[in-house]
């Protein structure tokens, strides 16, 4: 007969397995760092180890963010929080604790191109929105900043006049300086890979309409100073290819209908002297990669130096670095389960949801105690024993089938007492009692009527700790069970079915 499925012992082994992995696979060496891309624990080409070589060797400290940015809401030091090459959906609770550390004067870089960056970027939006109206622009060189938000365009940014080896991989020759801003006028290339490009959402005061376009338009003293697509530019002979897939495959004909011109991947928002964080958002994580990084002819690790900097005005040289909506790259998702950061960030993404509430943060333990003791296994007693099912077996007596039903579930207390209550039951008939014996009484009569058969000191020893047990429904183990009943049938044997 197949066992029936047991869902509760099923969940108690998943979470076994969940937080024994990370210890034996971090213990034995079996995982792999390098199967995340972006991560500053990746040695490999799209690792970022090399970003956080350089960024130590100038006085930063990283601190990776494994669990949710949940963490965010109990940090102190407002540092700068890196989100690189996110691919894991960032859920409500985290866009609220992002919010509240850009509020509390924190920084932070969103460097995507066809990730999960717009989930956030829309909190963005409404975070700088009551911001802008309060910044003196003046200070800044302009009169009007008609920017009502921002994303990440996720089509392809492709230029076949400045690139390296290919169109996708376009090599970024024009730099600006937007008010507010870093310093980018020393840099002379930086080269990206398969990078998007940044969209604006203008807003026409005149017509009162908001509208999507790859460029703002800035006004000085009432005259136009130009288009400004972002602080690094692609040249003017770019365009944006919808069909990602086939320009993986090499189809790079522009097609009608196409973006095509000037498009900016990075935008520096400098919203320190507004009493909140910077924010810089880049549509290509791949210029902060090893691969690029350590590119000698290129300016990637210059420009990754100049923006934390900038990012870091406050100076807590301190990097909240999220490594938790990092996943593994195509074709090497299946190694994932060998990296023990992902059984760790599972775990750790349960708790944090739970303790960043104060209301709900004491609560977590009884929260965990209850869920953990409804799924475990409870000692099972023995099932209903009917009499129809022992009279459908005339052969066996309802003693003899009861016995067997105790031991079958291992209830030896329940067996010892009911052979006991025989053994009292045939003294009573034997000797005409008809009020209750115990073990006092049971070692008078042996005492009277079988002087020398037995060792009374042993026998009474035998029959207190047999009440004890059936009394205090005490467990007893096997070896003690047969024990006593062999213990128990010598006294039956030799008191019962003899003759005095």
């Amino acid at each position: 007969m197949a066992r029936k499925f047991d869902r509760n012992a099923f969940i108690l082994t998943m979470i076994f397995i969940i937080f024994c992995l990370p210890i034996l696979l971090s213990v034995t060496r079996i995982g792999r760092e390098e199967t995340r891309q972006f991560s500053i624990y990746n040695t490999g080409w799209d690792g970022t180890s090399t970003l956080r070589t350089q960024l130590e060797s100038q006085g930063f400290e990283f601190h990776p963010i494994i669990s949710t940015l949940n963490t965010l809401t109990r940090v102190d030091t407002m540092g700068v929080l890196a989100l690189i090459g996110p691919t894991i959906f960032f859920d409500p609770t985290e866009t609220a604790a992002l919010a509240y550390y850009i509020m509390r004067g924190g920084s932070v870089i969103i460097a995507d191109d066809f990730g999960r960056a717009n989930d956030i970027l829309g909190l963005i939006n409404s975070v700088i929105a009551p911001f802008l109206n309060n910044i003196n622009l003046s200070a800044l060189g302009i009169e009007s900043f008609p920017l009502a938000g921002i994303k990440i365009n996720q089509s392809l940014l492709c230029d076949p006049l400045s690139n390296y080896i290919s169109p996708v991989m376009p090599i970024i020759r024009s730099f600006h300086n937007i008010p507010g801003g870093p310093d980018v006028s020393g840099l002379s290339s930086v080269i990206t890979s398969f990078p998007s490009s940044i969209s604006f959402l203008g807003y026409d005061a005149e017509d009162d309409r908001t509208f999507w376009s790859p460029n703002i338009n800035l006004y000085v003293n009432n005259e136009s100073v130009g288009s400004i697509n972002g602080m690094l530019q692609s040249s003017n002979l770019g365009w944006l290819e919808s069909d990602i897939a086939a320009a993986r495959e090499g189809d790079l004909l522009r097609s009608s209908g196409e973006w095509n011109g000037t498009f900016g991947i990075m935008l520096p928002l400098g919203l320190a002297g507004a009493g909140v964080g910077n924010i810089l958002i880049c549509s290509d994580p791949s210029i902060f990669i090893n691969e690029l990084m350590e590119q000698p002819t290129h300016d990637n690790a210059q420009l990754a130096s100049i923006l934390f900097n900038w990012l870091d005005f406050n100076n807590s040289r301190t990097i909240y670095y999220d490594e938790s909506h990092l996943s593994s790259a195509q074709g090497r998702a299946a190694l994932s389960i060998f990296d023990p950061f992902s059984y760790i960030s599972m775990y750790l993404r349960y708790v944090d949801s739970f303790t960043m509430f104060p209301l709900l943060a004491p609560l977590f333990p009884f929260i965990a105690f209850i869920f953990l003791r409804r799924r475990y296994p409870k000692t099972r007693g023995p099932s209903p024993l009917l009499m129809t099912k022992i009279k459908q077996r005339r052969s066996r007596s309802f003693f003899a089938a009861k016995m067997v039903w105790y031991l079958n579930y291992q209830q030896f207390d329940n067996a010892v007492d009911l052979l006991y209550k025989r053994v009292k039951r045939r003294l009573q008939k034997k000797f005409g009692i008809t009020e209750d014996i115990n073990s006092d009484t049971i070692i008078e009569l042996l005492d009277e009527h079988y002087p020398d058969k037995f060792n009374l000191k042993e026998v009474d020893k035998t029959l207190k700790r047999i009440e004890f047990v059936t009394q205090k429904s005490r467990k007893i183990s096997e070896e003690e069970f047969t024990d006593l009943v062999l213990k128990i049938k010598d006294l039956e044997d030799n008191t019962t079915k003899s003759n005095m």
